[in-house]
Formats: C-alpha cells, structure tokens, sequence
C-alpha cells in the first residue's frame, strides 16, 4: 500500500505545528525546558485535524523496555519511532520518570521539531525585584544524571556549531560514537542528531552508511561489554 497520503498529511501537519513552550525548570540545572504536556499541546491538534491519531505504548523487547510512539493515519500509512528506556532509579517511580522522558523526547523526534530556544523567561525573571533571602537548608548531594548532562551538552554543541559542514557533522558524531561508553548514549547519538544523519546522507550517501555501520558495530560492542 502507498504511504504516499499519509506522508503528504504529516507534511501539511508540520507545518502547522506549533514549537513546544519550556513551561519547566530542570531542578538540578536550574534550565528550562518543555514539558510533555507543552509538547503535546503544541503538536497534537495539528495531527489530529490532518487525520492521525497519536500513540503512545509501552513495550518491552529482548533489548528493554521501551515507549514507541506512533502517528498512524487514517489512510492506514503510520510513521513510529521506539525509544529505550533506562530508568536512573529503580522501582516504579524511576520507571515512570523514564517512560515521560522518552513519551517527550519520542514525540519530539518523530514531529522533527525543537522546543522553544527564546530565553525570555529568564531574563523576565531577571529584571524582577528580587524577594528578600529566605533561610535555606543546607543542599544535599544530589546524583550526577548523565543523559541530562549530555542533552545540554548536545544544545550547547547545536548552538555554537549552526552552519557546519557534512565533513564536520561527521567529525563530530564519529567521535562521540568512538568515546560512548555506555549503549544509552549511542541511543542518544541517534535521537540528537538525526538531522545531521539526513544531511550527511543527502551529501554523500556513502558516507550515511558507513557512519551508521560504525554506530552499530559501536552498539555492539558495548552491548556485549566491550568498552
């Protein structure tokens, strides 16, 4: 069956997209970004009124569990994409955190947008009068979170780097795949620069598929404990 309807309707629903409101503050970075809800506000209606429904399942397979999520259209055509998690703590509660942080980051991909880069909200706070100090207890310790670490790690490589080269672009996955040393951050490898994927593939597709067959063998070889 042809796709062609259902990718001409997610064309027409990009576009009326709306980018993502950061109506959150990360606790531990003190910086802000865009909610699940925000994220479905600003994306939803528009798949809705081009005709696909927007799905968000748990799964798990011989490599975890995961959260695919899925925009299938009326047409029958779909487009889905499967995100891995990897909670930071154990129980329920790290499992729940996990599965909001890929229902975010899953959606965000598959719609090829970005949340909202304007940095308002913090100067508004800025020019505020501040409130007089209240007495705060002493902070605790908190644990290093590396997949937030990378994420702004990866902004502020986005940001000083808008107009790089395919050989660049290459540059700079290739060796964040040759220095990853855990599976997650492959995963994230892909999810943070399947733009720069596209671009290199439109300019040397060659270089796409050798890029991607060192980004697997790298999977492998962390999958099976090799560092």
């Amino acid at each position: 069956m042809s796709n062609k309807e259902a990718i001409a309707a997610l064309a027409l629903a990009q576009s009326q997209m709306k980018t993502p409101h950061k109506d959150a503050t990360n606790p531990h970075f003190r910086n802000r970004y865009a909610s699940l809800k925000s994220c479905i506000k600003a994306i939803k209606p528009a798949l809705n009124d081009n005709g696909f429904a927007l799905i968000q399942a748990a799964g798990k397979d011989e490599e975890g569990h995961y959260m695919q999520t899925t925009f299938e259209h009326t047409s029958g055509g779909l487009f889905t994409s499967k995100f891995y998690l990897e909670p930071e703590k154990k129980g329920m509660q790290g499992l729940g955190s996990a599965a909001t942080y890929a229902k975010r980051y899953g959606l965000l991909g598959l719609a090829g947008i970005e949340p909202d880069e304007d940095a308002d909200d913090d100067g508004n706070a800025a020019d505020e009068k501040p409130a007089a100090p209240k007495p705060q207890p002493k902070p605790q310790p908190k644990k290093p979170d590396p997949e937030a670490e990378h994420d702004a790690a990866v902004r502020e490589e986005q940001n000083s780097q808008p107009s790089s080269t395919p050989q660049q672009l290459t540059d700079i996955i290739e060796n964040k795949i040759k220095n990853a040393s855990a599976t997650w951050q492959i995963k994230k490898i892909h999810q943070d620069h399947n733009q720069h994927f596209k671009v290199i593939k439109e300019h040397d597709e060659n270089k796409s598929k050798e890029l991607a067959a060192y980004l697997k063998t790298r999977w492998d070889q962390l999958n099976t404990g090799e560092r």
